[in-house]
């Protein structure tokens, strides 16, 4: 039986083989994208295909430069022909929460540009009702800290400052110089309401709920292998 690492390599190349030649493509960010973006670079290299990639964090960024992915800036382009991200939640409807790795709003600013959003993750982060493992992530302008933590609080919500790993003092700090701080809701009932709530505060100029974005999610699961809906 294939390992989960394994199975998330799996779901990685599935995605990066889906990448036809000429394409413009958004490259997200986490362990299973990594492999997706490993992929794709044995194909340039060995299939000799033509992508450009679009990257949505520093991360990938350093990761498609060492493997030689040709890269356009986000700001150069307005449609990308393919987007493959992670998530850290997915339900039934494929609504999403993403914003661990603290880069959700470029990512959306990404996935915003295609018709054509695949997510891969492992089966842990499929759940029934978004909420159930994990709050929703905010990139917040710094001075609009106390004002936000309280018309949140107001939805139901309680606002906490998401503060560095050992080794790094202070709060995390997103690639466009704000603050990262979570939200956490009871279970979710009406993600496309808070997700409406949340773009309404002044402050918030992002949030990790992905509504409607997703149009195909491949998942890595120890006892089905992939599953695909």
């Amino acid at each position: 039986m294939a390992s989960m690492d394994e199975l998330k390599k799996a779901a990685g190349v599935r995605a990066a083989d889906m990448i036809k030649d000429g394409m413009i493509v958004g490259l997200g960010t986490g362990s299973t994208a990594a492999h997706m973006v490993n992929r794709l670079a044995e194909r340039i290299k060995t299939e000799g295909i033509h992508v450009t990639g679009v990257s949505t964090s520093w991360s990938t960024t350093l990761q498609c430069r060492s493997l030689g992915i040709p890269l356009k800036e986000m700001g150069e382009v307005s449609h990308l022909d393919m987007v493959i991200d992670g998530a850290d939640e997915i339900d039934p409807n494929r609504n999403l929460i993403k914003g661990r790795g603290a880069a959700h709003l470029l990512e959306k600013i990404v996935a915003s540009m295609t018709d054509n959003y695949v997510i891969i993750a492992d089966s842990g982060k499929a759940v029934q009702q978004l909420g159930t493992k994990f709050a929703v992530p905010l990139e917040i302008i710094p001075g609009a800290i106390a004002v936000v933590t309280e018309r949140v609080k107001k939805l139901g919500g309680e606002v906490k400052v998401r503060m560095g790993a050992p080794g790094k003092d202070g709060p995390v700090i997103s690639d466009s110089g704000n603050l990262i701080a979570d939200a956490k809701f009871a279970p979710i009932a009406d993600p496309n309401k808070l997700a409406r709530d949340l773009e309404h505060i002044v402050g918030i100029v992002g949030h990790g709920l992905f509504i409607n974005m997703a149009t195909k999610v491949i998942l890595a699961d120890e006892a089905k292998g992939l599953i695909e809906f």
